[in-house]
């Protein structure tokens, strides 16, 4: 498919959505009943990879000054979240064309040159060989081998268990390049290796392992015997490998939203169409209450992430030397927005969860299933704490002395962004945080707002209320971090047989700290685009529920006022009515019975 620089993200995602097709027809290569027949054979779903490949989907991966496509973060986002609400299985196969990123961040002139041209030819299928059988997220423990011999590398030993490890044409990963007197954080260093290039010795896959998720993906390793490459195939200088993760794991953490805002969706619009056409009790069994407020709280939640997801990736543009800590904080809290949903909804469904039907239910099940990989992926949700619970301390000291910025690009959806430079990010963003740094100034501009249609002054004068709540809140998070540490500091250590020694306490202090990051992302976007979105948006109700939640991603039976659960009710069922995502602004869905494009019936048919 020929490509458009100028389109926006909303307008590429409907661009993608259209070339798929409506996941309701099952001759199209991205169907739902198509991703549950494959799942259940535990096959890697090739139809629906190749319609993906054929718009073009590995050119948003490079940067449009390397002759690509990637002109916003939330390209990727956008075209991810159209992908994933299909097939997860799809997503996570084609997603790891961002591994080639790691050329942009640490590659010379020549390499990425090189690797963008190899991208944009097409056919690449990158893996990240981090991870081995005995040492998992231990990155630094890591022993495999890349001994340097003149002008090569000898690479040795086996990467487990990785996405794409036997199908892999191109793989990025660590090795150990120094010895017993190198600093264990400069032992390694970085490769991105042309499986068709290796001078000599042996690169083999590993085999596949059954996964509860995912089933359709190639979930194996991959191993090297004395394999030799040529020195070009290092990315940075020697020992700079683990930096060089590090920074590319920063900004696929937060790429992650994407996964879990695709699934999301199609999990909600599952059980709402399901309890829509059941009939219970002498009516539709989603108008009973305690459905209706289920499906309202569920929506909102995605809402939420939506909005963490959308300030993340305009902050990858404008603030990229932060997301040491926003990217960690991003992908915590919206997986656990999803998340909770995902067990909410099961328990709405009752019964029917347990079923294996070849109705809608088993689409909700897999979804189910594969969504929850995404609290794993590139450093599962304890790792991704355990990195901001280090952080705090930084955080704590530089809360209170930002600068007072414009913050207008960072919320407002039309604001035009700076070039994404991937390059720019860093592991260690010095305690600074935009969105927290913000509220200061979003509760001053939330002051200066006066009551409209819609948003009348008790509402309004509520959302003041929470806004300083969130000021107070921040304070008292920070404040706790120090205590903390004045409470350990002299303390002798205690007598365990690890390394990994944070604090619980800081830990817990972290994740509060992810779900307040996602209740002033949500204001900051409410405030910065009520004036051009529709009233459902702009009045403010759905803010004034999310930021009544105590933790954004928890919510009960009660919580909701009955009026709001039905308006949220009544906007998700519009949006679901009208083929639209679920979200804060329109984005139409492929229409209803729309078939695929660029694909003949032949092939079509062959694929149902």
């Amino acid at each position: 498919m020929e490509s458009s620089k100028n389109q926006s993200s909303t307008a590429l995602a409907e661009a993608l959505e259209g070339w798929l097709g409506d996941p309701e027809v099952e001759s199209n290569a991205l169907s739902f009943a198509g991703a549950l027949a494959l799942d259940e054979r535990d096959e890697l779903p090739t139809a629906g990879i190749d319609q993906v490949r054929a718009f073009g989907f590995n050119r948003y991966f490079v940067p449009e000054w390397l002759g690509g496509d990637l002109r916003a973060a939330e390209d990727i986002l956008m075209l991810t979240r159209v992908i994933a609400r299909r097939d997860m299985n799809v997503a996570v196969s084609e997603s790891t064309q961002v591994w080639m990123m790691l050329a942009w961040i640490g590659g010379d002139a020549e390499q990425q040159a090189k690797y963008a041209a190899t991208v944009l030819r097409g056919g690449v299928v990158p893996c990240l060989a981090y991870s081995e059988p005995g040492h998992g997220a231990d990155l630094a423990a890591n022993r495999f081998t890349a001994a340097p011999d003149g002008d090569q590398y000898v690479l040795s030993g086996e990467k487990w268990p990785i996405n794409r490890g036997r199908t892999s044409t191109h793989v990025v990963l660590l090795g150990t390049t120094g010895d017993e007197h190198t600093p264990a954080k400069r032992q390694q260093s970085m490769f991105l290796v042309d499986r068709e290039q290796v001078v000599s010795g042996e690169v083999t896959g590993v085999p596949r392992v059954p996964t509860y998720g995912l089933r359709g993906c190639d979930i194996s390793g991959v191993a090297f015997d004395n394999a030799r490459v040529d020195a070009t195939s290092r990315l940075g200088a020697e020992g700079e490998g683990l930096e060089l993760a590090l920074r590319g794991l920063l900004i696929t953490r937060t790429f992650c939203t994407g996964l879990s805002l695709g699934t999301g969706d199609t999990m909600l619009r599952t059980v709402a169409g399901f309890l829509s056409d059941r009939i219970l009790y002498d009516g539709p069994a989603n108008e009973i209450p305690y459905v209706t407020e289920s499906l309202a709280n569920a929506y909102l939640s995605l809402l939420v992430a939506e909005c963490e997801s959308l300030v993340a990736m305009r902050g990858l543009h404008l603030y990229t030397e932060q997301f040491s800590i926003w990217g960690n904080l991003a992908k915590v809290q919206v997986a656990r927005l999803v998340d909770t949903n995902s067990k909410v909804l099961a328990r709405t469904l009752g019964a029917r969860y347990f079923l294996r039907a070849a109705e809608h239910v088993g689409t909700f099940q897999k979804m189910l299933r594969d969504g929850a990989v995404v609290s794993v992926f590139d450093g599962s949700e304890p790792v991704c704490l355990d990195s901001l619970a280090l952080q705090l301390p930084a955080l704590a000291k530089a809360h209170g002395h930002d600068r007072d910025e414009d913050w207008r690009p960072l919320y407002d959806l039309r604001a035009e962004l700076p070039a994404f430079e991937p390059h720019r990010v860093s592991v260690f963003g010095r305690g600074r945080d935009a969105t927290f740094a913000s509220l200061p100034a979003l509760i001053g501009r939330l002051a200066e707002l006066e009551p409209s249609d819609g948003l009348d002054d008790d509402r309004l004068t509520a959302l003041r209320a929470q806004a300083e709540d969130l000021r107070l809140e921040l304070d008292e998070l920070l404040a706790r971090v120090t205590e903390i540490r004045r409470s350990t500091a002299g303390q002798p250590s205690p007598t365990t047989k690890t390394s990994k020694s944070t604090a619980p306490r800081l830990i817990r202090v972290a994740e509060e700290l992810s779900s307040l990051h996602a209740k002033v992302a949500a204001l900051g976007v409410w405030l910065y685009n009520r004036d051009h979105l529709d009233a459902f948006f702009a009045d403010g109700e759905w803010l004034h529920a999310a930021l009544e939640r105590r933790q954004v991603h928890q919510y009960e039976v009660g919580d909701l006022e009955q009026a709001t659960a039905r308006r949220l009710f009544t906007r998700m069922n519009t949006q679901r009515a009208d083929h639209e995502f679920f979200s804060v602004r329109p984005v139409r869905m492929a229409a209803p019975g729309a078939r695929e494009t660029g694909r003949d019936d032949a092939a079509s048919t062959t694929a149902a």
